[in-house]
């Protein structure tokens, strides 16, 4: 057991973590509001809480919440981490999909003597139980517990998801709140953890291995002396889905600024989160409207939340299906878009999206159908991408006379077009030898004709007449 702490380690404990913190409190640039509670557990205080809503809160919607420890340090930072990782973009009604976690709440903990109410319970007894708060440390429990967490849930619109933050001495405080009768935190954020003892280990260790409930981000700096060795040691002995240990290049003091961001994102990494959906899709029954209400109850479950996936989201699991091959899935998100949605989806977006997906029948289909489309959007999103179509039947399908055919149409069709239909058959004639005669009549064409376009200059030109 590690009872003995350098000098150096015992200077920095003592003077920055353990002792009553008297520093000045930063001017905020946010709002909020702070609020004095009376406490059972602290009778002869005055207990400060700060609270940080979302900018457009709404009474009418539920909200997580973010309790941290060490509130002169703590709150002003991590409310504006949250502040940010949530911001919402609206333009012209079309949500961005700018926010990496859900609107939260921020409330922040002040301490009226940080010595007494954070102190770990640092174990002299073999068999001592570290996880057992002290006295001081008890109270300050309980006055969450019993006071500080009910009287937001009373007080604001409070989805049941709670999580907290601790540095140093509250790091350890926070740990070892799963341990805790009635616990109503559902994420920890644990950083610079001391506590490096056998019966820590053994008591925190299958802990964490066998966690199935509470995300616990713990956060070690690779300068923050004395108060990485724990970190280090579980991160090479513990592997579970609902824990997170990573590393910072920062020292004791640096470490709330430098790692919150990513602790706070990973106490909501169901938010937004689509990666199961490359198992889904594969199922044999998979339906997209079964994926979605899935989509919609986990982040109801996880966070007591109301969500509907995002439409930036949506669209990535077409990517997805396109990446996977599953022509099945495509289809169903295709369908659904069009019909649930009302987004009809343009041909050309079709065309596309089969040629990626190597459907190269029904992509070749799709190209004819908005060649020979007389609605006016589709005919200028066929000439904006003329290079698709080229690569498409010069490198997907390989057929030299499909492309040509296609080019041809095109360049009687589109008559204030023939420049670029001309160029698109000369290249494919000349850079594959064949037809060199229809290759050459066109590529005059644009030399005689050339004006500033989207595809070619007159040096691409010079180089398929030396060709």
């Amino acid at each position: 057991m590690k009872l003995i702490i350098s000098l150096f380690s015992f200077f920095l404990i003592t003077s920055f973590a353990f002792g009553q913190m008297k520093s000045k409190i930063e001017i905020s640039s946010l709002e909020y509001h702070t609020v004095e509670l009376k406490s059972e557990y602290f009778p002869n205080e005055n207990r400060i809480i700060k609270i940080f809503l979302p900018i457009d809160y709404d009474i009418t919607k539920k909200y997580p919440v973010i309790y941290t420890l060490d509130g002169y340090s703590l709150f002003d930072v991590t409310a504006k981490y949250v502040e940010q990782l949530s911001k919402r973009t609206i333009e012209n009604d079309y949500d961005v999909a700018t926010d990496a976690i859900p609107q939260s709440i921020v409330v922040g903990v002040y301490h009226n003597n940080r010595n007494i109410e954070t102190t770990p319970n640092f174990s002299k007894y073999q068999n001592g139980d570290e996880t057992i708060y002290l006295e001081g440390s008890e109270k300050l429990k309980n006055f969450l517990f019993e006071e500080v967490v009910p009287y937001m849930n009373t007080t604001y619109n409070t989805s049941g998801y709670n999580s907290i933050i601790g540095h140093s001495n509250t790091a350890h405080f926070v740990i070892c709140l799963p341990f805790q009768k009635n616990n109503p935190f559902d994420g920890v954020i644990s950083l610079s953890l001391s506590g490096e003892s056998d019966n820590f280990k053994k008591k925190i260790e299958p802990y964490l291995t066998a966690n199935e409930k509470i995300n616990i981000f713990i956060g070690y700096g690779t300068k923050d002396y004395e108060f990485n060795e724990f970190a280090k040691y579980l991160k090479s002995k513990v592997f579970n889905d609902h824990l997170k240990i990573n590393e910072f290049n920062a020292n004791h003091n640096e470490m709330p600024a430098m790692s919150l961001i990513q602790g706070i994102k990973f106490l909501f990494n169901e938010y937004r989160n689509i990666d199961d959906f490359y198992i889904e899709s594969n199922k044999e029954n998979f339906k997209i409207k079964e994926y979605l209400d899935l989509y919609h109850s986990k982040n109801k479950k996880a966070y007591g939340i109301e969500t509907q996936m995002k439409e930036t989201d949506f669209y990535s699991l077409i990517q997805m299906s396109i990446n996977t091959k599953n022509k099945k899935a495509l289809n169903q998100i295709i369908e659904y878009d069009s019909i649930v949605n009302g987004y009809p989806t343009q041909t050309h977006t079709l065309f596309f999206y089969n040629k990626q997906i190597g459907d190269f029948k029904k992509a070749n289909y799709l190209a004819n159908k908005i060649l020979n489309s007389k609605d006016d959007l589709e005919n200028k999103i066929l000439k904006a991408n003329l290079e698709s179509y080229y690569d498409f039947y010069i490198h997907d399908i390989k057929n030299l006379e499909m492309a040509i055919a296609f080019f041809k149409q095109g360049r009687k069709k589109f008559k204030d077009n023939q420049l670029e239909f001309s160029y698109f058959i000369a290249k494919a004639s000349i850079e594959n030898n064949t037809k060199k005669r229809l290759g050459k009549t066109n590529l005059e064409y644009c030399i005689k004709n050339y004006k500033q376009n989207r595809y070619f200059r007159e040096i691409d030109l010079k180089k398929l007449k030396e060709e």
